[in-house]
Order: structure tokens, then sequence, then C-alpha cells
């Protein structure tokens, strides 16, 4: 009998979170047996992969343990995907968890639909459970349409995505591997492959912030910046390849993604004070982009730095490839001056 859900876990050295990761996904027999777990234990030094292996000899038919080389998140991801066998497949990190009542309600839910995307609130929490910040797409029904999301521009991050399995594999999906933060991918792509969304207006996701070292704390995520813009990279490729393949509706979803992506690149390097990037890599990602992207170099140019602030900060970038343009140096002490108000 096929599962209804497959849910993968990329697991890396979180010993001191997998028990409450795991024990949130512990519903009824009968819910059980809907569930396949996927912990997918990228080479941990700690005692990940025990922990893990504890769950799978006590819940057979639903938990599996794949220990593998390290080959970071998205080598997790790829392998997830090519074992899973359910009919849809949702993404789960070993330092976050679920809101066990309202998943119980999540798979009576995706057993009484059809659908490509299934979509669901979430929050920011804290290790203690506080929540930092709650995220409620407040959609009128439960039919959706990525007009809908594109149109709100709502924070949409993979923690709300829940895929019917067999979208993905009708287009080879392959999330990038080696690097950090390519969760951006997987709302990105696969997402031409849907037509009907529903949604599930709770909270099923907890996304822990606050955990030192996680890839999210500022001091990592600059120190690994790289990663982002080699995802970006991969992004801009994949829009040039489907933009003119894709309905209008999946073209501006696919749109407001990456001008996300691509402003979030570019303001780290033209736009923070005490910006500790060196310029030569911004310089040779927008080279590339230039030579190779042209919808995306298109798509930059034209880019403000905000509705309220419409400056179009890459264009005068371009100017003399420097972050001290007479535009920017405004901008940064207009800053000052509002910080100091």
């Amino acid at each position: 009998m096929q599962k209804l859900l497959t849910i993968v876990i990329p697991t890396y050295n979180m010993q001191n979170y997998l028990h409450r990761c795991l024990d949130s996904l512990l519903l009824s027999d009968k819910q059980m047996e809907q569930l396949e777990v996927l912990v997918v234990n990228d080479g941990s030094k700690d005692n990940s992969s025990l922990i893990a292996h504890e769950y799978e000899t006590k819940y057979p038919n639903t938990f599996r343990v794949i220990d593998k080389e390290n080959g970071n998140y998205g080598s997790c991801i790829n392998r997830g995907l090519k074992e899973a066998t359910g009919k849809y497949i949702k993404i789960l990190d070993a330092d976050d968890w679920f809101d066990t009542m309202n998943f119980e309600k999540y798979i009576s839910f995706l057993a009484k639909t059809d659908a490509d995307l299934v979509l669901s609130d979430f929050d920011y929490v804290y290790n203690d459970g506080s929540i930092q910040h709650h995220i409620h797409y407040g959609f009128d029904n439960q039919n959706v349409t990525l007009q809908d999301i594109a149109t709100r521009k709502m924070v949409f991050l993979m923690h709300a995505v829940t895929y019917k399995t067999q979208n993905l594999r009708d287009i080879n999906y392959h999330q990038t591997e080696g690097i950090s933060y390519t969760d951006q991918e997987w709302i990105f792509l696969p997402m031409t492959t849907v037509k009907k969304i529903r949604y599930f207006g709770q909270v099923v996701y907890k996304y822990l912030i606050g955990r030192e070292g996680q890839t999210m704390d500022p001091a990592v995520f600059y120190k690994n910046f790289s990663h982002e813009m080699k995802g970006t990279d991969t992004m801009m490729q994949q829009y040039e390849n489907i933009a003119s393949l894709v309905d209008k509706e999946h073209l501006e979803y696919l749109t407001w993604r990456l001008n996300t992506r691509i402003h979030l690149v570019y303001s780290a390097f033209l736009l923070k004070e005490g910006m500790t990037l060196g310029m030569e890599s911004l310089n040779s990602f927008d080279a590339i982009m230039c030579e190779r992207y042209p919808l995306s170099r298109n798509l930059a140019s034209s880019m403000w730095i905000s509705k309220r602030i419409p400056i179009r900060f890459i264009r005068s970038y371009r100017r003399f490839h420097s972050r001290n343009t007479p535009a920017l140096l405004f901008y940064r002490m207009y800053i000052k001056f509002r910080k100091h108000q």
C-alpha cells in the first residue's frame, strides 16, 4: 500500500534536537501507517544516527534511517526524493518539529484531497517553544492559485510546502549538492508543476530560530555567502530555461521568487553598513549574470531598493562597479539619519 506522506529529515549532528523532532511525528497507529519518515543522516559525527535508529527499531513501518556520506543539504533532499514512497512529500529539518495535534488534522486533510501542492501555516519559535513570529497566510478558502501567492508577496518558505511526489519526479528535480541555502530551490522550479493548490489554514511546522551555529545565524550566513550566490546562479539558469515555456501565472510567481533572491545577493554587498564581503565576488557574479542570463540581468537592472526607496541600486552599481556611487552613498546616509532620529 502506498504511503500518504513521506517526510524527509536531513540530519547532520543534531543529537540535541532529534528526539523532539521525531517525537512530534508520533501519531495514532492508523495515521502512523500512512506515514513514511526518512531520516537522512548526512555523515553525522555525533549520536544522530543512533537516535534515529531507535525510532526505526520501535516503529519499523514508519521510520527508516538512511546513513550516507556527507554531501550537505541538497544531497539529503535528493536521496529522500529518490526513495520516497508517499503520494506527498514534505521536508522537516532535524532541529525543527511539527505541531503534533495539527499534524494529525493535516494527515486527515491530505487523505481527502488530491492537489499538486498543499500549503500550511508555520511559526518561528525559540528553543523553549515560545513563538517569535506567526505566519498565517489567511486565504479566504482552501482553493488557492499561484497568483494569490505571488500577488500577496508573503513570507513563503519551504516550511509551508507539501508537494505531490510524482510532480517532482516528472521534472527530474535535483537540488544543488555540496552547499547550504538550497531550500529556496525547493520552492522555485517545482512550482512549475503546480496547478491545483489546497490550503490547510493551521500551523504544522515549528521553525526554530536563535540556535547558535544554524545556517541563518548572521555570522554563519555571511561566512558562507558564496553558497547563497551559487544557489541564485542555479535559479537564474532555471529561469532562463523555463521562462518562455510556462504560462503567465507561473512566470509571475517565478519572477517574484527570483527577484527576492537577486535582491538579497546585491543588497548584502551594496546596502549593508560594515559590509565585509569582498566586492570582487559581486563583480564576478554580476559579470556572469550579464553574460549568461539576459532575463535575470534585466530584472536586476530595474530593481528598486524598496517601494519606499525607489532607487535602482543595481543599475547604479553597474555604472561604476562600486558600492560608493552617489545613489548608494545617499541611501546609506539616509539610513544613518533615520537611525539617529
